[in-house]
């Protein structure tokens, strides 16, 4: 089983809130902001889909993962999620949708394979059997298989379309599909396709109508034309779910409802970044040839190394782009005779030949694969991390074609950092006479493999003509420290050197970080004593000029990041003392305040009935002014209540079989999280729950409930998480009031040295922020609203680097594993901005708008409190309004 990473995990649980709120209210407009807002993101219009045979009110989102970010993996998972949350179904029809038969091949295969993770990762979510068909298996398919488990259908769009064979295959009349339409619900028939007779015609489009398929849109970009969306309808969906890294924005857009980032997948260690990039002029492509195959041979002697201290096999692959599908055969026979590389390493991919191994064999140690040539494209959804450098001979490039290329290299082998860092990078190499064009090239390459264009521009690293890239990175020397170190004149000219050298006196290690001038190349030299240590110092800083310069940099000095300096960050945590530990004061710490569920009252809410099938819901929420988190207004709309009646339908497809009072309740404790309470506490609540509303509702037959068991389950859990509630404000207040319980103490704390830097998005205005710990891009910052406004998370974060008290701050991200939290007594909240203080205190700042300071009462408090227990050195703040003279106040108290 592959373990989720933190960013995927993050990306179900946004789903998982949507398919949730969408089951309870019927309105994904609403589910959507929601969703939205728990994620801590900013708020954007959600659009109704528009396409013949779709409900507008049919929940349809999309996840938007950079090549790279596992978006199978996550299809697996969400599409468990759909059919527990959103469908309320032990079973379904999912409709797994891929845009080649190449793609198809590989993607029903690894859902087949037992042993491969997305199998198991498929059967884990949908929590029971899963039964894998192609298109041409699914018209052999009989009811029993669909009634017994969940089915997967891999397919491509084009099999649905009525021109293509195999769609005429589809919509045909099928005998095999006559059991599938028995017993289909009066009120059902009007929504299946019917045949010569004005009878419902057997044909697997009806089967798939009936069965209300979960639709899985893989590489959804694909996809985003009208006759497509028009077929997505002809198969009538509970819902679709796209996965794509570059989402539509003009042609039927897409609801991107979680986006993932580049510094996440970095972060996660699940590509290749930085891209850097090297061009030769038209006449040299020999020369640039050479510099390709000469750094994939480096690469793969540190390759070697790193095997040896960790134990991991690498072995680094050449893409190179020939001129012409005529240029591969020639092309292979040059790299032998005039590079001498052995003709079994050099494999092609074209439209005429195609002898590459499958992934899995490349990775293999007795695969000699070592340079790939192609032309338009490698193999759709080839998929082999150990791809590390890219070769482009070609004067003009398809634009499709570089997209897919880049997007073959970016991917980290094994998911894991190596110890060298030249192996955590990608490498392109392109003939052009405008290093600006390839650029340009490379970049909308990578915003077509999910990456913004600010992103982009930041991770792609431009080289001068004939620099190979390794060993670009800071220069350090070793010193005899008791020979050649001045140590008192090393303290002051470190200090004066502000960060730009690191020195490790005990070592006798100097590292030199960032090119110098001449007046701080002297300082340097002024902590040493001999010539020759005098030396080493002036060729470090020489080198690291050089290097500066071959990456298309200034000689400047430039300005370094505290970050990149290594400079501390510490924030301690608010902590419970256990004994001789500390532990973080998060939920755990209210879940083990004891309290009996099984004394509580059970009966449920009134909105409930389950003798009545879900009626009408009207009325949405939307957004007052786009973008502005937080901020949603009621409206009226018009359309049918579609999750009611698809509630309605699932209910009528499943048999009730023989239930009795006790296997319910079984099944509901099941269904139901409750880590926090005995399972003989929850089984009698939900035992009084039942047996309550099955007199207050005179039901005696146990069926009812038991076909309605999801909806009995949701009105249950809510009553639960009604009394949990309780119990955890009062263990959250007895926690706050109680001086014994939380302590803060430098021995538990968070160093932001040590921590990734994840945002999901970058700031992308004009204003330079000198004092952000991570470099002058702050991550998830807005600088204006949809209205043209400037933000208020803005204007404090200017205000915050405007002061003379600060000496550097951070944009705190949300929901991030590596962001400074405090517990409140239902989540975690993340103050929006930390900072260090020039005096060596800490500030936490969380704003808040005005329409939401009533409901930050918590936050207020649990800030006050770990600020009350540091002994002064930590300081939180909450302004309003547009107000930060607070912020000043409060660092202005402490006396002199």
């Amino acid at each position: 089983m592959i373990q989720l990473k933190d960013y995927q995990l993050r990306t179900l649980d946004t789903l998982h809130r949507f398919f949730v709120q969408c089951a309870r209210d019927g309105q994904p407009g609403r589910a959507f902001h929601e969703a939205q807002i728990g994620a801590g993101r900013t708020l954007m219009p959600y659009l109704p889909v528009n396409a013949p045979g779709l409900d507008a009110s049919m929940p349809y989102v999309c996840l938007r993962v950079p090549t790279g970010g596992g978006k199978t993996l996550l299809a697996c998972h969400a599409a468990g999620l759909a059919m527990d949350d959103l469908l309320h179904a032990e079973r379904a029809v999912v409709l797994w949708l891929v845009p080649s038969n190449t793609i198809l091949d590989q993607t029903a295969e690894a859902l087949r394979d037992p042993r491969h993770p997305y199998r198991r990762a498929l059967e884990m979510a949908c929590k029971g059997s899963v039964e894998v068909a192609t298109i041409e298996e699914a018209l052999r398919m009989p009811a029993a298989t669909v009634k017994g488990g969940t089915v997967v259908i891999v397919a491509t769009i084009q099999a649905f379309r009525v021109e293509d064979t195999t769609g005429r295959k589809v919509y045909a009349q099928n005998g095999v599909f006559s059991e599938y339409l028995l017993n289909v619900p009066a009120g059902r028939l009007a929504d299946l396709l019917p045949g010569a007779d004005g009878k419902p015609k057997p044909s697997l489009v009806n089967a798939l109508r009936v069965n209300r398929p979960i639709i899985i849109v893989d590489e959804a970009h694909n996809a985003r034309t009208p006759l497509s969306f028009n077929m997505l309808g002809n198969v009538q969906p509970a819902c679709i779910i796209e996965l794509t890294a570059t989402p539509d924005g003009k042609n039927n857009p897409s609801n991107v409802l979680h986006r993932v980032s580049p510094a996440e997948l970095k972060a996660a260690e699940m590509v290749k970044l930085p891209l850097r990039v090297i061009t030769r002029h038209t006449g040299q492509k020999d020369q640039l040839l050479g510099e390709a195959i000469t750094l994939r041979s480096d690469l793969e002697k540190l390759a070697t190394v790193e095997e040896q201290e960790t134990g991991e096999y690498v072995r680094p692959i050449l893409l190179i782009q020939a001129e012409s599908v005529d240029e591969c055969e020639p092309l292979r026979e040059k790299l032998a005779t005039d590079f001498r590389i052995p003709k079994e390493h050099i494999k092609i991919s074209n439209g005429k030949k195609d002898d590459l191994p499958r992934a899995e064999e490349i990775k293999s140690r007795k695969c000699p694969v070592r340079v790939i040539i192609t032309v338009q494209k490698l193999r759709e959804g080839w998929d082999c991390p150990f791809a590390y450098v890219l070769c482009s001979l070609r004067e003009t490039r398809s634009a499709t074609a570089i997209e897919q290329l880049v997007g073959r290299i970016l991917r980290l082998p094994n998911a894991k950092t190596k110890r060298h860092p030249d192996l955590n990078c990608a490498y392109a190499f392109s003939v052009s006479d405008s290093l600006a064009e390839v650029l340009a090239e490379l970049r909308d390459a990578l915003e077509s493999n999910g990456f913004t264009k600010a992103e982009a521009e930041r991770i792609i690293l431009p080289m001068q003509q004939g620099a190979l890239p390794l060993g670009v990175q800071p220069q350090t020397i070793h010193i005899a420290p008791a020979t050649e170190l001045d140590t008192a004149e090393a303290e002051i000219q470190m200090a004066a050197l502000d960060g730009k050298v690191t020195m490790d006196a005990a070592k006798g290690e100097i590292t030199v970080l960032v090119p110098l001038d001449e007046k701080e190349t002297a300082q340097l030299q002024r902590c040493l004593k001999t010539p020759e240590a005098k030396q080493k110092a002036a060729d470090a800083v020489a080198q690291v000029r050089a290097t500066e310069q071959a990456w298309g940099g200034s000689t400047a000095p430039r300005t370094t990041s505290p970050y990149e300096r290594g400079e501390d960050f510490i924030l301690p945590l608010l902590c419970v003392r256990e004994g001789a530990h500390l532990f973080e004061f998060e939920k755990t710490v209210l879940l083990e305040h004891p309290w009996r569920l099984g004394a509580k009252d059970a009966t449920l809410s009134d909105a409930y009935d389950p003798t009545k099938m879900p009626g009408r819901r009207e009325g949405i929420l939307d957004i007052a002014g786009q973008g502005e988190a937080g901020r949603l207004e009621a409206r009226e709309t018009e359309g049918t209540d579609f999750v009611g009646k698809l509630h309605q339908q699932v209910l009528l497809l499943g048999a009730v079989g023989d239930w009795t009072l006790e296997s319910l309740v079984v099944w509901l404790d099941q269904h139901i999280a409750h880590v926090d309470i005995p399972a003989g506490e929850s089984a009698e609540f939900i035992r009084k729950a039942v047996n309550g509303l099955m007199a207050r509702h005179g039901i005696s037959d146990l069926g009812i409930l038991a076909r309605d068991r999801f909806r009995l389950r949701d009105a249950i859990e809510d009553r639960i998480n009604e009394h949990r509630d309780s119990e955890r404000k009062a263990a959250f207040q007895h926690c706050l009031n109680d001086l014994s319980v939380l302590v803060v103490s430098p021995e538990r704390s968070l160093n932001f040295k040590a921590m990734a830097y994840e945002p999901s998005w970058l700031y992308e205005g004009d204003f330079r922020f000198n004092k952000h710990y991570f470099g002058p891009k702050p991550g998830e910052l807005n600088e204006q609203t949809s209205r043209g406004e400037l933000t208020e998370e803005f204007l404090c974060a200017r205000f915050l680097d405007a002061m003379p008290a600060v000496r550097f701050w951070m944009r705190n991200l949300s929901r991030k594993a590596t962001s400074f939290r405090l517990q409140t007594s239902t989540d975690f909240f993340y103050p929006d901005f930390v900072c260090q203080l020039v005096d060596g205190r800490i500030l936490a700042v969380e704003y808040k708008g005005a329409h939401l300071m009533a409901d930050a009462e918590e936050k207020r408090l649990v800030g006050a409190v770990w600020a009350a227990r540091s002994g002064g050195q930590c300081l939180f703040v909450m302004p309003t309004d547009r107000n930060f003279d607070p912020i000043a106040a409060a660092v202005g108290k402490r006396a002199s």
